[in-house]
């Protein structure tokens, strides 16, 4: 019973923080409290096992041939970045590389070279200005009438023939006694 129950406990107590407290924290809130966990973790394990890492001497050997492994793997990862480049990333197209020239697979691989991408670039732009709709679809009601406002504002003609603070017969304004000024 000694041990049945604080695993049990323990088992709760991570089921409520499972379920309950983690899906209501932020996802930064997560990431620093996994950090932080793996950093605890990692100390804790090291500390444990402090004294089996000191007599493992296993690994000793192969540490010298580190350096040539590295090596290889790096050349295989420019032979695979090479390969990848010139067939489109398509197996089937092995044959093709070793056969064909490198500029018959260009052409395979971007058959509008006879434009130059500039061009290409051009001619994109101008197809997608004709295929986008008219600027009064694009705004929903609100921006619509905001829109709308605006243009009757700007567009009306000024009707204020007043000056400010004259009276329309050009005398002089009263003051706020309602006489007029000495």
């Amino acid at each position: 019973m000694e041990l049945f129950l604080p695993s049990l406990f323990v088992i709760v107590i991570a089921a409520l923080l499972a379920f309950v407290i983690i899906p209501r924290m932020g996802s930064l809130i997560l990431a620093i409290t996994s950090l932080i966990a793996l950093i605890v973790a990692g100390i804790h394990h090291y500390n444990l096992f402090y004294s089996e890492y000191q007599l493992s001497t296993w690994q000793n050997g192969i540490g010298s041939n580190a350096p040539f492994f590295v090596l290889g793997l790096a050349i295989l990862f420019i032979i695979g970045a090479i390969y990848y480049m010139f067939t489109g990333g398509s197996i089937a197209n092995v044959k093709n590389v070793i056969t064909n020239t490198i500029p018959s697979n260009i052409q395979n691989v971007m058959p509008n070279m006879s434009t130059s991408p500039m061009e290409n670039l051009e001619k994109s732009m101008n197809e997608s200005i004709q295929n986008m709709p008219p600027a009064n679809t694009a705004t929903n009601p609100l921006t619509g009438a905001i829109n709308t406002g605006l243009k009757n504002m700007m567009g009306a003609p000024n009707t204020n023939t007043k000056a400010n603070n004259k009276p329309a017969n050009n005398k002089s304004p009263m003051n706020m006694f309602g006489a007029p000024p000495m």
